[in-house]
């Protein structure tokens, strides 16, 4: 054998051993509004990530033992914990948490999916039982493809515009302070309804009345209505659908549909 050819058969043989590893997450992610920054008057467009660890899932199995706990608390917290930036804006401590509170829902849903991806990698997979035979089938998600990214058709910094009988109302998409303010307030929907309105509408300058609450609450039942489906019906970020899936012994549909935190820990 020559030594070309001796050579050849060497580097073929540490070739076949080398492991081939996977793509390595992206831990800087595009946020879709993002988070202004009142001090500088800009917004901060991007955030970095890490994955979560043993000390991150000691942590949040505390935190879910604490009573009334809202998810969007949980959220704050798992956030605060594996974002690591957002923009110039280090996020650490009961800081960290203030500031993701102040992500609207979306960009908050976007970063929890990149934080599964930064932690699992892109393939995820969950146990599921099918309902027919009772076999315990392990599906493999496909993050990127299962979970649809939706993105606005419009300027989202600059809110929605309603028109409703007294002229047009301009409308932010609720954050995660929002949720949490107003679902410890309100004991029943009509009064969550209220106290959002009031917390979301953009009023020009100089122009807020001195009680948004009096405000939201003196509307017709028609524009109220109108305004609430407005801020429902905006439909961006990850979208959580349902994924079909077929039994590996008896081949029957298997539709699954998970939340965000089971995609997570299960």
């Amino acid at each position: 054998m020559d030594d070309q050819s001796t050579a050849d058969t060497i580097n073929a043989a540490i070739e076949d051993k080398v492991p081939s590893m996977g793509e390595a997450p992206d831990l800087v992610v595009e946020l879709i509004r993002g988070l202004y920054d009142s001090d500088k008057d800009m917004w901060h467009t991007t955030a970095e990530i890490r994955e979560l660890n043993g000390e991150d899932e000691e942590y949040l199995a505390a935190i879910q033992k604490k009573k009334g706990l809202l998810y969007a608390e949980y959220m704050n917290a798992l956030l605060s914990k594996a974002v690591v930036r957002i923009g110039s804006l280090d996020i650490n401590g009961s800081r960290g948490e203030a500031l993701v509170s102040k992500l609207m829902m979306a960009d908050r849903d976007l970063l929890y999916l990149n934080i599964v991806k930064a932690t699992y990698g892109n393939e995820r997979e969950v146990k599921v039982i099918c309902s027919e035979c009772k076999t315990m089938n392990d599906v493999t998600l496909e993050l990127d493809k299962d979970f649809p990214i939706t993105y606005p058709d419009f300027d989202i910094r600059q809110g929605i515009e309603v028109e409703i009988s007294s002229g047009t109302v301009h409308l932010r998409l609720p954050n995660a302070e929002d949720t949490v303010e107003v679902n410890k307030g309100a004991k029943t929907d009509a009064e969550v309804n209220t106290a959002m309105l009031a917390r979301c509408t953009i009023w020009p300058k100089g122009k807020a009345p001195d009680n948004p609450l009096r405000w939201a609450r003196s509307l017709g039942m028609a524009d109220r209505r109108k305004l609430v489906n407005a801020l429902l019906n905006v439909e961006i970020g990850p979208k959580m659908e349902e994924v079909n899936t077929q039994c590996a012994s008896c081949d029957k549909e298997m539709p699954l549909l998970l939340d965000w935190v089971s995609l997570l820990f299960d």
